[in-house]
């Protein structure tokens, strides 16, 4: 695709390196990501026109490929800088979607699969300062994450789960809701890692309790070390959770949201903690740096 000396307004969507809704692509109803939720996807943030961390991102994205035995097209790291030339350097989100591609009906992955990749740059979502200053409130989703489970810690298609337990927690008065694994253990959130403050040490589920390997969370884990700040990824029971002194929950867009309340009950004192709001000017700082505007869009 040939990028044109001019820029695009968001939301804007590239399919295989075209514009979507171009008479060249489009996207197949026998796509397997449509009917099999056969794919993987990345979230991105996008300062001054670069993406964060985004070779992390982009090797995450290739190992679950390999897992799946789905081909990685060697176009995406092109086409996201296509995007983002496009998008003009602004302050953005990517969702960079990769599915097995079209194939006949039935299981079976086709013999030769031809993936579908999106990359659709969206406006940066705008959260309410209530959720840094105050904090969110969470259930405990009635469902599980399957640690046994074959996809455990890929970044599937596969959302309806999560999906569902930001219902219940809707239901429920809440923002957020917080999985337990099938051994009872904490997981993660509906689209998060969890982190607990116990004693100023801070706790992380590990990726056997089917929590993601997060991009953010390992930011975190980073920036904590710069403090000596001790780091154990461990099982966390759910009554320690309860009793942490602080929580919080970690993505590529939301950064830090701290979490105040767990089924009606105040977490520490109820409102975000001295690690969190620390933790948090750091990974902004962090973010700042290696998003500085000076430097070309990558």
């Amino acid at each position: 695709m040939k990028v044109p000396a001019m820029t695009v307004s968001l939301p804007f969507v590239l399919i295989n390196g075209e514009p979507a809704g171009s008479d060249v692509r489009t996207i197949s109803a026998r796509d397997r990501g449509l009917t099999l939720a056969d794919g993987l996807f990345e979230t991105m943030l996008v300062r001054n026109g670069r993406v964060f961390r985004r070779s992390q991102h982009l090797t995450r994205l290739a190992d679950g490929l390999r897992r799946l035995a789905i081909p990685e097209p060697r176009e995406i790291d092109d086409w996201i800088t296509e995007a983002l030339l496009l998008s003009g350097g602004l302050d953005a989100s990517i969702r960079l979607t990769v599915t097995r591609g079209p194939g006949p009906g039935g299981l079976p992955p086709p013999p030769r699969a031809h993936p579908t990749v999106i990359v659709a740059i969206n406006p940066m979502p705008r959260f309410p300062a209530s959720l840094y200053e105050k904090g969110l409130r969470a259930i405990v989703a009635s469902g599980r994450r399957n640690q046994r489970s074959i996809t455990a810690g890929l970044k599937t298609l596969a959302y309806t789960d999560s999906v569902a337990a930001w219902i219940e927690a809707q239901q429920a008065g809440a923002d957020e809701a917080i999985f337990l694994d099938t051994d009872d253990h904490c997981s993660e959130a509906t689209a998060g890692n969890l982190f607990a403050c116990e004693n100023d040490v801070l706790l992380t589920p590990p990726i056997a309790c089917a929590a993601l390997p997060g991009i953010t969370r390992a930011t975190i884990v980073e920036a904590a070390a710069t403090f000596g700040i001790t780091v154990r990824e461990e099982p966390i029971a759910l009554d320690q959770l309860r009793a942490a002194s602080e929580v919080f929950i970690t993505s590529s867009l939301r950064g830090i949201a701290p979490l105040t309340s767990l089924d009606g009950r105040p977490i520490g004192t109820g409102m975000p903690g001295r690690v969190t709001r620390r933790l948090s000017t750091a990974y902004a700082a962090i973010v700042d740096e290696e998003c500085a505007a000076t430097r070309n869009p990558a």
